[in-house]
């Protein structure tokens, strides 16, 4: 996966992308390290990740299948557990760690799609997007915490899958503000849609 231009181009991007007939949400590492203060990743995040219990609710509430990811890193290095080196923080995602529980009312439950990632960012794998495709799933939706990195890299990579993406506005969240904001109209600009919580759950209620 790249942050190129031509490469969005490749993948069929023309600057406008609408939501098909089927959506699915997934929910971006939605774990505790996040909201844990003494972690230092993204502490401060409560509204947004309040905005994400809504959005799984409703989700499952309205028939969309919802896919959970999560990292699943070795501290032997063995996969990119050896961002352990330079992200010390990475260490909430050992199996068993504490921080690396999911956060009440976003843990998965049976239907749900549990993606077990090997990499800091979310990228989208093949795996999930041949399940979804399998489901007949067109158009995603995408919640969780950064906006920056995980969230944005999903995004991406499921475009370049052929899926359309479409961010929920108020239930992904980066600490700063301002770094939220720029981040957000960089999805908005390179990748497609960003939207309201308010029409995501309308466009569920009519589909």
């Amino acid at each position: 996966m790249t942050d190129d231009h031509e490469d969005y181009a490749a993948a069929g991007y023309t600057g406008t992308l609408e939501p098909g007939r089927r959506a699915a949400l997934v929910v971006v590492d939605p774990v505790t390290a996040y909201i844990d203060r003494t972690c230092g990743l993204y502490a401060g995040v409560e509204e947004p990740v309040d905005r994400m219990r809504e959005l799984t609710a409703e989700a499952r509430a309205a028939g969309v299948h919802v896919a959970v990811t999560t990292m699943a890193l070795s501290a032997d290095g063995s996969n990119a557990g050896v961002f352990f080196r330079k992200v010390p923080a990475l260490a909430a995602y050992l199996p068993g760690a504490p921080t690396g529980a999911f956060i009440e009312g976003l843990a998965p439950e049976p239907g749900d799609t549990l993606v077990q990632k090997q990499y800091p960012s979310a990228f989208f794998g093949t795996s999930l997007a041949a399940e979804l495709v399998a489901r007949g799933v067109d158009t995603l939706f995408i919640a969780g915490l950064s906006t920056s990195g995980c969230v944005r890299a999903t995004a991406t990579d499921a475009m370049q899958h052929g899926f359309v993406p479409i961010v929920v506005r108020e239930a992904v969240g980066d600490r700063l503000p301002s770094v939220h904001e720029a981040n957000l109209f960089d999805i908005a600009a390179k990748i497609g849609e960003v939207w309201p919580m308010d029409r995501v759950l309308a466009h569920w209620s009519v589909s």
